[in-house]
Order: structure tokens, then sequence, then C-alpha cells
């Protein structure tokens, strides 16, 4: 074989082993995102406060159950409102 055929040889496979290498790349990429976005996907669902526990228990025990998940205590006082232009809240103590 000449010299230039020798040459012409080994730039095709270079160029053939760039390609495939960028593919592989292209493809790993691919799948970093999808697991990104999976994961993602998880810490949000799981960041929603209480939803879970709201939807899988009665009415009456969702409100401890919460309330005992985030650290917030149960409102002792009660909260009114009125038709006029005020409303009035009052129990908000700490």
């Amino acid at each position: 074989m000449s010299n230039s055929t020798e040459n012409l040889r080994r730039r095709i496979s270079a160029r053939d082993r760039a390609e495939r290498l960028i593919n592989q790349l292209t493809a790993g990429a691919a799948l970093a995102a999808l697991a990104a976005v999976g994961v993602f996907g998880l810490v949000g669902a799981n960041t929603i406060a209480g939803a879970p526990a709201a939807a899988a228990t009665s009415a009456g025990s969702s409100t401890s159950t919460t309330s005992a998940s985030s650290g917030l205590q149960p409102s002792s006082g009660s909260i009114s409102s009125s038709s006029s232009s005020g409303v009035v809240v009052s129990g908000g103590s700490s």
C-alpha cells in the first residue's frame, strides 16, 4: 500500500472511533438526564408535606399526623370571621 492510502485508512479509523465515542457520550448524557429527572421528581414528591398522610388516613387523624411530622402544634383557639369588612383571628399563641 502506498503512504497516502495508509494515511487515509488511519484517518477513517480515527473518525470512526471518534464517532463511536460521541455516540456513547450522547447516550450516557441522555441516561444521566433521565435519572436526574427521576431524582428531582422523587425529591419534589417528598417535599410536599402532608399530602400522603392526608390521603392515607381519616380526616380526624390526618391533622395530628401532619402536625406531628412537621413539628407544628394544633391551634387551641378558634378562628372566626364575619361578613363585614373586618376579619377577626384569635388563638395564635406560640
